[in-house]
């Protein structure tokens, strides 16, 4: 007999797969995903709805009644970026009308945030430090934060925040940093960067997915608690992406300098995971190295890379 029952939104996205993934393993878990469109759910279950949709999510939920809630649906970190009202729709809006259902489900909500949130303090982000960036998506989430967390305390929501900071592995795509690097190599075109001077926090899909399930999956009360999840690494972007460079074995041309720093661009974004390591006995296993090579296989084929520890 499962012990969860978890219904999961940003199913078809590279985290909720990744969550998905190492749900499968586990005999005390069930779990719906809700996605817009037909996804590979493995044993679990897959429901198409529009999440905008109240009475969709209510009959795809009506027999399953679920005991804990993972919203992992988001919009905002590709290019082009969507514009204020959409981010807004998708990354404010619907996370607190989820969690409007969850409170009638009695449900535990487990909110995906973002590292992107915090004001850059200069030094590694603790879960207390204050959240205010110019970064869109960032703002976004800091936003939505701010009205669960008034939620919590208006209607005894039980509920937990998860700030992941940047992360890839198999399922990444699009335009952002890992994936547009792999497809240069591929087409055998010079990569252009920024300086690569900025301070980032980088870690594995699948680490991620971990983290978010143990606080998903925490047993104590309280009403609201928050994790951060990332590497802790405090390296340039410079270092790190030489690094995992040298680690594949990968032929690209970085043309580090070739682009400008946005003027949104923070300068030191890392996690201090300290909470999670004690809390949640928790830390990253992977590699940035190994997350890449695994993107690498499953979507760059054509790329003969070396795989790292």
């Amino acid at each position: 007999m499962q012990n969860n029952r978890v219904a999961l939104t940003g199913a078809s996205g590279t985290l909720g797969r990744a969550i998905i993934k190492q749900f499968d393993d586990r005999k005390d878990v069930d779990l719906v995903a809700l996605s817009r469109r037909k996804i590979a759910t493995g044993r679990f279950t897959n429901c198409i709805v529009e999440l905008d949709r109240r009475e969709e999510i209510e009959n795809a939920l009506r027999d399953f009644v679920p005991n804990i809630f993972i919203h992992a649906a988001a919009t905002g970190m590709q290019q082009p970026r969507p514009d204020e009202a959409i981010l807004r729709k998708v990354n404010v809006d619907l996370p607190v009308r989820v969690a409007e259902m969850a409170c009638e489900l009695g449900c535990h909500f487990a909110f995906v945030s973002s590292g992107l949130a915090y004001k850059d303090q200069g030094r590694p982000l603790r879960e207390d430090d204050p959240l205010g960036t110019a970064h869109p998506y960032g703002a976004s989430k800091a936003e939505a934060e701010k009205q669960l967390r008034v939620l919590a305390q208006d209607r005894h929501l039980r509920l937990t925040i998860v700030r992941p900071f940047s992360f890839t592995g198999e399922g990444d795509f699009g335009s952002k940093l890992f994936p547009s690097l792999l497809r240069a190599a591929a087409e055998k075109k010079p990569f252009d960067m920024t300086s690569g001077e900025q301070v980032r926090d980088h870690a594995a899909v699948n680490d991620i997915a971990r983290g978010v399930i143990a606080a998903a999956l925490r047993e104590d009360n309280e009403r609201v608690r928050i994790f951060n999840l990332g590497s802790g690494e405090t390296r340039s972007l410079r270092e790190l992406v030489v690094d995992m460079v040298r680690a594949l074995n990968l032929d690209v041309d970085l043309r580090f300098g070739a682009r400008d720093l946005s003027p949104q661009e923070q300068m030191f974004m890392v996690a201090d995971i300290t909470r999670a390591k004690d809390e949640l006995a928790w830390q990253p296993r992977e590699t940035i190295a190994h997350a890449v090579w695994q993107l690498a296989r499953a979507s760059f084929s054509t790329l003969k890379l070396s795989e790292p520890r």
